[in-house]
């Protein structure tokens, strides 16, 4: 797996409260660290990697934080707003979760997860509702399909996690059997923002196939 480089996108400095902070890689730099380290993507630790060692360095305030597995603020904020420990989130519904703002307000405050995005929960007062998520070429959400059935309360969330879990990959699944691989950037895409005629991402086409989008 390809180690992390760059600010890390909602990971919050506890200390400066910026959205600044890059990987800290621990033992030995080898001449990849070292150059990545001086274009500012990544922070040296120690030679030695001891047990709990932070693995975010602040480019900001140069605080050396956080720990395998912490939440993102959009993570935490999710868990807060279900009243349940990040902990649980992660058991019924995983991890990688990010705020979407909503094209319209149906007053539910709504996160994604996946690249493209493959799931979507939606929370208001009473609980959450699990949906296939549906977002505009430039990243913005257009709409999103709840499922019949995917209305969920806080002990659901607690006590039925598997049920919960089950029901998000189906949606996932479905998600992502739709996706289409660009073959200019190689890279997944979902389908509302692929075109088909180039075969090519909406980005590259605009870029290289002089195709307006």
């Amino acid at each position: 797996m390809t180690e992390p480089v760059g600010v890390q996108v909602g990971r919050i400095c506890p200390q400066c409260e910026r959205e600044d902070s890059v990987p800290l890689r621990w033992g030995l730099p080898g001449s990849e660290d070292q150059r990545l380290a001086e274009r500012g993507l990544v922070a040296l630790g120690g030679c030695v990697l001891l047990p709990d060692e932070p693995v975010l360095a602040s480019r900001s305030c140069g605080l050396e934080w956080g720990r395998e597995g912490d939440p993102t603020a959009d993570e935490q904020a999710l868990a807060d707003l279900l009243r349940v420990q990040y902990a649980d989130v992660v058991r019924a519904l995983g991890t990688g979760w990010r705020r979407e703002d909503a094209a319209v307000d149906d007053g539910m405050q709504w996160f994604v997860s996946g690249e493209p995005a493959q799931v979507a929960v939606g929370v208001d007062g009473v609980g959450f509702v699990l949906a296939r998520p549906q977002t505009s070429w430039d990243g913005g959400r257009t709409d999103c399909q709840p499922t019949n059935g995917s209305r969920f309360g806080r002990d659901d969330l607690l006590w039925s996690p598997d049920v919960i879990a089950e029901v998000a990959e189906a949606i996932a699944t479905r998600r992502r059997r739709s996706f289409r691989w660009c073959r200019t950037c190689r890279r997944a895409h979902a389908p509302e923002s692929f075109v088909g005629a180039v075969g090519s991402c909406r980005s590259c086409a605009s870029a290289f196939a002089d195709v307006e989008v």
